[in-house]
Parts: C-alpha cells; structure tokens; sequence
C-alpha cells in the first residue's frame, strides 16, 4: 500500500463530506469544576481473549498510563482502508511487568477509528483521545472527546468538543501545566493545513484556543512528544502537501512550544533526519533525548536522538531494529527505562510485533508475546 497515495485518496474522497462541527470553545472557568460527562457504568474485569496481542495494525492510538505501569492501545486499521472491517474500537492494556496484551472490551468505546490521537493525563489519571475517523466510502472525521480510565476500564464521552476539521492533528499531555495539548491538522472540506494550538483542561471539560503569536507551518501527521527536562513540547516532522499544493516541502525544523509563554520558537539544525510524515517520537527522560524511528511513504528504519539543550540530531545505528515501517506507535516506559514501540506498516504490510528500545546499549529486542 502507498501510503502517500492512500491518504490522498482519503481526502479526495472526503472533500465533499461534511465533517462532524465543533462548538466553539470556551475560555476556562475561573474555579475548576469536575466534567459533568456520565461514566459509562464498570464492567467485570477483562478476560484474555485468543489473541496474545492486538493483530497487526497501523494508524492506531497508544500512550503510557504511569499509575498502572500500562501501555493503552486503542483501535486502528487492520487492512484494506476501503473496507468497514478494517476498522476496530478495540482497547488493549500492554502489562509491563508481565510482558502480556490484554483485550480490555469495555461495555462501550468511541467507535471504530484510526488516526485517533492518545495522551495520558496524569493528575487526572485518565487517556484523553480526541478525533479520528474511518473511511469504508467517505472520510468521516470526528471532533469529540473521549476519556478512559484503566481502573474501571470504561471509556466516558466528553462534553467538550475539540477544534472541527483537524484531521491528522497530533496531541501530547504537558505534565508542568496539566494540559492536553493539539496542534495542527488538515481541514479537507477547505483544503487547508491548519497551524492552530490548542489545550485542553480535563478538570474542565474545556478546550481552548491559544492563538500564539508565532506558528510552526500548517502540517498534518507530524510527530509531538514532551521534553519534561525543559518543559517544551517538541514537534518534528509532517506532510505538508495539500491537494491543490501537493508538492510543498516538508519541514525539517524542531519548534518548541511552552504553554506558560504561549510560545512557538522554531529550532533549526545543520544535520537533520529526512522529511516526513507517519513516524514516532517519544522523550527518552533518563537520556535525556527525543527519539524518533521510521515513517515515511513505504516505510523507513534509520533512527535519530535529538538533543534539545545542545539543539542537535545524531543518528543511532543499532545492528537489530524493527524494519521499515510508518504509522507506528512509541512511548517512553520510565519504569524499566524502556522505548516501546507497536505495530506500523509497510506497503501492503501491517505489523503486530512489540519491541523495546534500550538507549544505553544502543539494542533492539522483540518482546512480542509468543504462545
């Protein structure tokens, strides 16, 4: 599968859908409130199904949860794009310590979706997931909310509704400020990458537009992460094309984003990782590095440690790595000091391996479950 081609066809198709609309966000309140969403009520705990891990899939959605010492999985598509039945509500729990998948099936979910985005909230110890969509005949792309909480394994739909038309946009939690924060996305009905910030309060139920003075451009499946060594949200990375500008250059800037300044401030390096869409970044904190592997149209598997306070790239040659893949996930797992990275594609190709990265010695080791 051309994954460039694919997303085109994506947004050919959907250019005259008309998206889900989002109300316009309000301005926090000045006394937090507890989001007035009702749960959906717990059920019995998960039993493990056949499958020892998710199937292989791309464009899925995955964070750590650092209270359970679990990666959270959730949907994806496992297939021909074209088919409904590649598209799964799925929601797995990745046990740490055990080294096992569990299929969590809560009572409810927000719907079969790929290209959802994930973040752990943790004052709030729940997942944030905003948008995605799924595309049997038209891209329908959706702007709600959703929060899910491990403990009770229940999925809640937010009252809060994100910023309308963001398709592709990423977003990453800011521990320091206790915020979700969004940027970018494509706006299909229009034609335009969008170069907007937004955070959102979960005590509040409320997103809000930032409006800083100074933007990175417009890009859609760009990779974020959360450099908490300096405080700064660090972006990397995207396709910049749109169908009526296909052939705009990606940027290979890091820019930087502090909440408290409203801030963007663009990084510019002498080397760089080539340009791309569809890789994955996470903040390696006992490093101190932002590690980015793969992406790209047909996959690719070099890897890059970016080093924000010396503002450089180097590139790290482990002799085993996961193979050429884009649209795969990665997180940083403190407890075991630990990259973790899940699925992707290639091609035709869908990955369902598990594999995790150690910094210090510079190797790769699948830890796939096995029978």
């Amino acid at each position: 599968m051309n994954h460039t081609s694919l997303f085109a066809r994506r947004m050919i198709l959907s250019l005259g859908v008309i998206l889900f609309a989002a109300c316009t966000p309000a301005a926090p309140a000045a006394t937090p409130v507890p989001p007035t969403a009702a749960p959906i009520p717990p059920t019995a705990a998960p039993a493990q199904g056949d499958q020892l891990s998710p199937s292989p899939r791309g464009l899925f959605a995955m964070a750590y949860n650092s209270k359970s010492n679990q990666v959270i999985l959730y949907g994806g598509e496992t297939g021909d794009y074209s088919l409904q039945s590649s598209y799964n509500d799925e929601t797995w729990a990745y046990d740490v310590a055990a080294n096992t998948w569990t299929e969590m099936k809560p009572a409810s979910s927000p719907g079969p979706l790929a290209m959802a985005e994930l973040a752990y909230d943790a004052e709030s110890d729940r997942m944030v997931l905003y948008s995605g969509g799924m595309m049997p005949n038209h891209w329908q792309s959706d702007n709600a909310t959703w929060a899910y909480d491990s403990t009770a394994n229940t999925w809640t739909k937010m009252k809060a509704q994100g910023p309308a038309d963001h398709h592709g946009c990423q977003i990453v939690y800011d521990s320091e400020s206790d915020r979700v924060i969004l940027f970018g996305g494509y706006d299909i009905p229009n034609d335009k990458l969008s170069q907007s910030t937004w955070a959102y309060d979960y005590n509040i139920d409320t997103w809000t537009e930032m409006n800083p003075a100074t933007n990175p451009p417009g890009r859609n499946l760009h990779s974020i992460t959360y450099d908490s060594s300096v405080d700064r949200i660090i972006l990397w990375g995207g396709d910049s094309a749109t169908m009526s500008n296909p052939n705009t250059p990606k940027d290979r800037s890091v820019w930087a984003y502090d909440y408290n300044a409203n801030n963007w401030e663009e990084w510019k390096t002498t080397q760089a990782p080539v340009a791309r869409f569809a890789a994955a970044i996470a903040y390696d904190a006992r490093a101190n590095r932002t590690i980015l592997y793969g992406g790209g149209e047909n996959g690719l598997s070099d890897m890059w440690a970016y080093d924000y306070k010396e503002n450089s790239w180097t590139q790290l040659m482990p002799k085993e790595n996961p193979g050429k893949i884009g649209w795969h996930e990665m997180v940083y797992i403190p407890t075991i000091d630990r990259l973790f990275l899940f699925g992707g594609a290639t091609n035709d190709d869908f990955s369902g391996k598990t594999w995790l990265y150690d910094y210090n010695a510079n190797t790769w080791t699948e830890v796939t479950p096995k029978p």
